[in-house]
């Protein structure tokens, strides 16, 4: 984005992008193996952002988008010991046995409940049961909210981690009321990149518009009287730079800026990331027959089943598996489950396995697996994040050359974090260009 602004007003950049990690893309990992794809990181993205078809286009991929298949709007709760399709209609809704006969009246009192007052921060979980009852709240929302953040309803922030929900109480006053007068808009379509996801990453890398490193984690960062000196791990000589970006983890960003703005520094460490672990399990077309077509499930609390959801990803995107084949991917962990980073690889493609043959009564195994461990991996969005942001945005903003983003401040999804990374870049590539 920055070297794109350069070339507009004539200026070239210099650009380099430090890479902790093997390989580029991030928290996007694309495995494939045996004729398999497992994402470990995001799986799709939701088009319709400008700054995300700018990307696409400036590595050469948007021929490579993959719409999900119809069959994706087909999504499923297990609850009370069977999977239940979470039906759009009132009626199949109803019938599903997600909510029992309270449960159903509460939430058709929604449109009659009055929006909340200005101010404060509610958790994710407060506003569902105040607008649509405690019992949607438990057995709707709080799943849904796994399956997102991998986090706790109680304790997320709705402004912060659903602003469209919180907006539409704000703006029309009900939930209802909201989706009702938005009907008919074009709704953003889900896709995915052939290739998968870190295909954009490598494509954009590849172009050659500027320099990676890989294996080049950042040890510290300083100011000199022209710009930032930037130490990396293994390399005797600092880089010089007129301006730093620091998209990455909030923890890792803190690290780098405690010695410069420790205010700043505590609100990043204030945001929890907690282990994930995405397993892959590759099942023959005989598991076809158990599995339905659709998206994929997710699982209430207290079915004595750890995972947090699966997706059954050959039902999403063609071409995820061989001819037949079934991939399905499963999720562990997140801020209601951290010990989920003390089990060793053996451990959790075991407890894998029993829990999708519990789930959909397969018994014959996999004849395929991966197993993707993201350390520190989706971050929180507390009570207060609005106020931990900022404080980032206080501490970092006046300093010179100086900007921090990151899927740690707005946005976990793949669109939501291109996009102020996108904004980001080229804020800084018009201010080094109008220098």
């Amino acid at each position: 984005a920055a070297r794109s602004t350069a070339s507009r007003s004539g200026v070239a950049l210099d650009v380099i992008v430090l890479e902790r990690g093997a390989q580029v893309g991030g928290k996007a990992r694309t495995i494939v193996r045996d004729g398999w794809m497992v994402e470990g990181g995001p799986s799709g993205f939701l088009g319709g952002r400008p700054e995300l078809d700018a990307l696409l286009d400036a590595a050469g991929l948007r021929a490579q988008v993959l719409p999900a298949r119809a069959a994706a709007k087909r999504r499923f709760l297990f609850r009370a010991g069977r999977l239940r399709e979470i039906k759009s209609s009132p009626g199949g809704f109803a019938a599903s046995g997600i909510l029992g006969v309270g449960g159903l009246l509460r939430l058709g009192a929604e449109p009659f409940v009055a929006r909340a007052r200005p101010g404060g921060d509610e958790s994710v979980w407060a506003f569902a049961a105040r607008r649509i009852g405690a019992q949607a709240a438990d057995r709707l929302i709080s799943p849904m909210t796994l399956g997102v953040f991998a986090g706790d309803a109680k304790r997320l922030s709705l402004a912060s981690a659903f602003p469209k929900m919180a907006a539409l109480e704000r703006e029309h006053g009900s939930l209802v009321r909201g989706m009702l007068a938005r009907r008919g808009r074009a709704r953003a379509q889900l896709a995915s990149l052939r290739d998968g996801m870190q295909s954009l990453p490598r494509a954009l890398a590849a172009a050659g518009g500027f320099q990676v490193r890989c294996n080049a984690a950042v040890r510290a960062i300083a100011r000199t009287p022209r710009g930032w000196s930037v130490a990396v791990e293994g390399d005797g000589t600092p880089l010089d730079a007129d301006a730093l970006v620091l998209a990455i983890e909030p923890f890792a960003a803190a690290a780098l800026l405690r010695p410069l703005l420790p205010a700043a520094a505590d609100a990043l460490d204030a945001i929890p990331c907690p282990h994930v672990t995405v397993v892959g399990l590759g099942y023959t077309a005989a598991a076809a027959s158990a599995i339905p077509d659709g998206f994929g499930a997710l699982i209430s609390r207290g079915e004595g089943i750890r995972m947090l959801g699966n997706l059954w990803e050959t039902s999403i995107y063609p071409g995820r598996g061989p001819a037949g084949g079934v991939l399905v991917r499963a999720m562990f962990g997140g801020a209601i489950d951290p010990s989920i980073g003390e089990l060793d690889d053996g451990a959790v493609l075991e407890l894998a396995k029993r829990e999708i043959g519990r789930l959909y009564g397969l018994s014959a195994g996999p004849v395929f697996h991966e197993v993707v461990r993201l350390p520190r991996a989706i971050p929180q969005y507390e009570i207060g994040h609005a106020a931990r942001v900022a404080a980032v945005e206080r501490g970092a903003g006046p300093v010179p050359g100086l900007a921090v983003t990151g899927f740690g401040l707005r946005g976990v999804a793949f669109g939501d974090a291109a996009t102020p990374g996108v904004r980001t870049g080229e804020a800084i590539g018009r201010r080094l260009t109008m220098a």
